[in-house]
This record gives structure tokens, sequence and C-alpha cells, in this order.
């Protein structure tokens, strides 16, 4: 991952204790532990729910799921039973010694276990306890304890209404846009809140809230309908409102985006395309004349790239200045020479010996001294609660036995190899 390399990453020595399911949590917490910080991830007896979603990897001595893999990277598990005394007790231990403490869990969950996050800031004034939520935690009226996913998130702040097809139906995005949203939000605000600790010793709630997140996307949309101006409101089609054309067109081997968000770049377009009288026909010259007759623009741009392959495509409008790139499938991004370049993208440990190609922290690039590593369950379990928390190894004998953590069973054995790399 070529960046500017430093002899200490930002985050050395903050510690952060996770409880936390799903992408926008972890993704958050894996920010800040591939920026140098001690996270602790806390996962159920059985693991947090993405350990057991589809497709998984299997191997003889355990098993990782994609989705898990792509979220937790260089962090350190351990695996508690919360509703057995011993090990809320052992949870309330580490947010005591921690810095940080992130959760996506619901409010009403986390009190019923007794860490609801405003007594965990009365009980500790220095902690920083970082909420994401769907519809956040204070000032939420009804929506305070919903349940929230992405694209729940993305509908109610207007997204999924912006992203259309060219016949102007919503599409959602496909992707969990709202929850990095949120984590990248929340990610900020413990920076932030690391400043005022480090000057004050004072901490912070950070209520974070995937809807809100969601809501600098549709920045330009929401002042566009508080404008007057009928004939561009109501008119229907595709993201208009960034160009047109604009979006993603179909080629002879799959699908290209172009963006023409300036009429210089439409007469470019129409040249590249062998008709350069459209650049100055009065129904296509002007961006308002487009989305007025926007129907037929989406006709003769698709008419067009069906012709030609992606690479034909892009190699005619990269020459004639106009955006456009090939739309990739994930295989191709995986192996994608310019991602790889960049140091966009990195290799990491499946925890087995294996290997997953995923992106880098697009925050903190930074050349690393260890192949970041995903961790098995449970398998920091003893190192955490003897080296952060004091233990005796007898100590944590006695809490197994009480159901600490949850049924009695061995702690997963790491080969010798990854063992002596932690």
């Amino acid at each position: 991952m070529p960046s500017n390399p430093s002899s200490t990453l930002p985050l050395k020595g903050i510690k952060v204790v996770e409880l936390c399911h799903l992408i926008a949590g972890p993704y958050c917490c894996q920010m800040l532990a591939d920026e140098g910080a001690h996270v602790i991830k806390v996962e159920p007896p059985d693991g947090e729910l993405t350990r057991h979603r589809e497709p998984t990897r299997r191997l003889e001595d355990g098993e990782i799921t994609a989705y898990y893999a792509s979220l937790n990277r260089d962090k350190e598990s351990v695996s508690l039973d919360l509703k057995n005394a011993e090990g809320a007790k052992i949870l309330e231990k580490l947010i005591g010694d921690a810095d940080i403490f992130v959760t996506n869990m619901r409010v009403g969950a986390l009190e019923r276990l007794g860490f609801h996050p405003d007594a965990l800031r009365k009980r500790y004034p220095r902690l920083i306890v970082a909420v994401i939520s769907g519809f956040g935690m204070h000032n939420a009226g009804g929506f305070a304890d919903r349940a929230g996913l992405a694209m729940v998130a993305e509908a109610k702040a207007g997204a999924t209404g912006l992203t259309r097809d060219h016949s102007g139906n919503a599409v959602w995005c496909g992707f969990a846009l709202g929850d990095i949203m949120a984590a990248v939000s929340a990610h900020a605000g413990i920076l932030l809140a690391l400043r005022n600790q480090e000057k004050l010793g004072e901490g912070r709630l950070i209520d974070t809230a995937l809807v809100e997140c969601m809501l600098p996307m549709i920045g330009v949309a929401l002042s566009r309908v508080q404008v007057e101006d009928k004939e561009l409101q109501t008119s229907t089609g595709s993201n208009n409102f960034h160009g047109v054309p604009y979006g993603a067109y179909p080629a002879s081997d799959g699908f290209v985006n172009i963006g023409c968000n300036r009429d210089e770049f439409w007469r470019r377009l129409a040249v590249a395309m062998g008709q350069p009288e459209l650049g100055t026909d009065e129904r296509y010259a002007t961006y308002r004349a487009r989305v007025k007759n926007q129907k037929e623009v989406q006709t003769i741009t698709q008419t067009w790239t069906r012709a030609h392959t992606r690479a034909e495509i892009e190699a005619l409008l990269v020459k004639a200045d106009v955006p456009v790139a090939g739309v990739l499938s994930m295989e191709e991004v995986a192996s994608d020479t310019y991602l790889r370049g960049r140091g966009a993208l990195c290799d990491v440990d499946d925890g087995f010996g294996g290997n997953f190609v995923l992106p880098t922290n697009a925050a903190w690039r930074e050349d690393v001294p260890h192949k970041p590593r995903v961790p098995r369950l449970g398998e920091h379990r003893n190192k955490v609660l003897t080296k952060d928390l004091g233990m005796t190894t007898e100590e944590v004998a006695r809490l197994e036995a009480a159901g600490a953590f949850g049924a009695p069973k061995a702690v997963p054995k790491v080969p010798a190899a990854l063992a002596a790399a932690d």
C-alpha cells in the first residue's frame, strides 16, 4: 500500500472496544484498526451475525465468511455471553479500560444488558461512546428503536428516489451505502472526540443515525427543489440533475458509465459518436433542451454504445475528453492494475492462511510491517484477559466454568506460524 511511510500509525496506543455486528459499526472499527488502534471485538459465543452469512470459505480447521472478512481485519476477537453475569462483568472491565466504545446494537438491548450509552458516559466521563443506529438515539421520537438497514435509511433520506433507471423508476443502489456513510461519519466523529479527550480529558457521546448520514448525498437535489423551475423539477428520467446523458449505458459486452454534466461534453460525445451535428442541434445543444428531450437523447446514446465494447467506448471517449468508465465486475475490480497501483487494494489473510483481496483504508493508506489478518472467533480471549485486564490463567478458567464465554469449549487453536506473527 504505497503512501508516505511513518514509523508510528496515528492511533497507536488507543484502545477500542467494539460491540458491533453487520456493516456500519465493524467498518468504522476496521478503519480505526487500520490506523493503529487496538480494537477488541466482543462477539457472542457463536460469533456475530456476519460470521454466518454465506458465502463461506470452508477449511479443514474452520471457516470464514466473505462478509466477516471484509469488515474485521486486524481486530482481536473475544467471545462473551453478555447474558451471563460474569461475561457482562468482563465487558464492563474492558470498557472501563478503553478510550473508545463503539456499538451498533439497539439501545434497548444495550439497556437490558446494563450498557446503556448514557449510563456508560456517566460511569466513565473520559470514555468516547459512539452509537450507530438506523434513526438515532436521542431526538428520534418513535423512530428511536426501529430496525434500521442501510436501504431503509437510503429511502428515508430520499436517496433511493434519486438512483433511477432511464425511465425514471426508483432503483436501490445495490450496496450498503447508508452503512458505509454512517461508518465514515462515526469514524470522523471519533477522531474529533479524541482531540477533546487528549486536551481536556473529556469523553463524548456520538449519536450517529444512518438516515442523517445519507443526507449529504442528496444535498444538491434537496436544494434544487427549492428553486422555482418547474420544467426541470417535473422532468422524468435518470439523474438529470447531474446532466443528460448521465448514467449507465449498455455496451456489447457489459455497461459503461457516461457523464455529460456540461454542454461541451455533449458536443464532444456527439463528435465521438460520429454525429457532430447533434452537438449544435437546438433539440439537444443545451442542458435544458436535453432534459426536455431526454428520452431521445437516451435512445441516441444507447444505440451507439450497444454497437461497441466497453474498451472501445472508453478509448473513444477518453480521447474526446468525455467522462467515462467501463462498469467493472467484482472479479475485474480485484485484479485491476490501476487500483493496485494506487494502493487501493490489499491482500488480507483470512485467518487460516488463505487470502482475500479487499479495499484499503482510503483515509490512511500506509506501509505496514505485516499482512492484515482476520481474527478467528474468540482466538484472542486469553491474551486480552491476561494482558489487557491482568487476569491469571486460573481466573480465566474459573470464568469459563461459570459460562462467561458461553457453553464451555476449547478456544480455537491458531497455527504456530500465525500465532508467531500475531
